[in-house]
């Protein structure tokens, strides 16, 4: 059963949120794969900060004779253009200027994107993709779905891993995964630990063994409560001891996953800055494509 027959439509407007960096080829490649699959069309959008304008000036004091000088603005609507001239799906252009996160949630509500991809912002030495500021904000804020892509496309999405804590928002993003992505088989992984194991003698293995039943009854309810189209049974489980933000790149890069998706429980940015967000740290830590969905319920930060 798809998300049609469930009675929740495919978004008809998608956001490719692009910095129009090196990498940002990667998410208009995936945002492009779902127009299509969809039937969906996609708003191209970039932000050009303020001071950008004053920053060129500064560089090119003293500039070749032939230069004739480009607003950044039409600068980059001139390479969205060229970009968007490409593909076999309709591409509206947008470029704004401000604040990235601002201006991009703006654009997202104004022209009712059901969906926002991004992309990452560089990539360390040893490979793990790194995500940018502006990333993060819009996945704590967003109220839409947003999909931070790391990989080349390859195909549709295959195979989707949900991190789960068990709780109402683990659900929704659960849920909304399987609308947005009704082909892609699904496991859901949770990491659990025992309080004070590690002061535990004799009782110690027995208490770890009964945390670890308790974990998989749990997550065996979480799986009924999402209500999955093909039945409880058609979603793996894997429980684990141990942190999430590090088992989820294990068993992402272990077996064929394509797609995590995470939960944001979409609380402020002095929460994440006090307490710390694994939302934010799983989404940091995977090494695949990531949905993150937000709680409808949330406010934002």
């Amino acid at each position: 059963m798809n998300a049609q027959a469930r009675g929740l439509a495919a978004p008809e407007r998608i956001l490719l949120a692009t910095d129009l960096g090196p990498r940002s080829d990667r998410a208009l490649d995936r945002a492009v794969q779902l127009a299509r699959a969809w039937g969906a069309q996609i708003v191209a959008a970039t932000v050009v900060e303020e001071n950008a304008s004053e920053a060129r000036a500064m560089l090119l004091r003293d500039p070749p004779s032939w230069y004739r000088g480009e607003d950044p603005v039409r600068q980059a609507e001139r390479r969205l253009l060229d970009d968007a001239s490409a593909q076999d799906v309709e591409i509206v252009v947008r470029v704004r200027q401000g604040d990235p996160a601002d201006r991009l949630l703006e654009l997202a509500r104004a022209e009712c994107c059901g969906l926002i991809v991004t992309g990452v912002a560089r990539q360390e030495a040893l490979g793990r993709m790194l995500l940018g500021s502006t990333v993060d904000r819009l996945a704590r804020r967003s109220p839409v779905p947003v999909l931070a892509v790391r990989r080349r496309v390859h195909a549709a999405y295959r195979r989707m891993v949900v991190a789960s804590d068990w709780s109402d928002s683990s659900v929704h993003a659960m849920r909304t995964a399987m609308d947005l992505f009704p082909e892609a088989a699904a496991s859901v992984l949770h990491g659990y630990e025992v309080p004070m194991a590690g002061l535990l003698d004799t009782a110690r293995d027995e208490a770890i063994d009964q945390a670890g039943e308790r974990a998989l009854a749990d997550g065996r309810a979480f799986i009924e409560r999402g209500r999955p189209p093909a039945g409880a049974d058609s979603v793996g489980l894997v429980v684990e001891r141990g942190d999430p933000a590090l088992l989820l790149p294990l068993y992402a890069n272990q077996y064929p996953v394509d797609l995590a998706v995470v939960a944001s429980h979409g609380r402020s940015a002095l929460f994440d800055i006090l307490l710390g967000s694994v939302a934010q740290r799983l989404l940091e830590a995977s090494p695949v494509d990531t949905l993150v969905v937000r709680d409808p319920r949330a406010r934002a930060g």
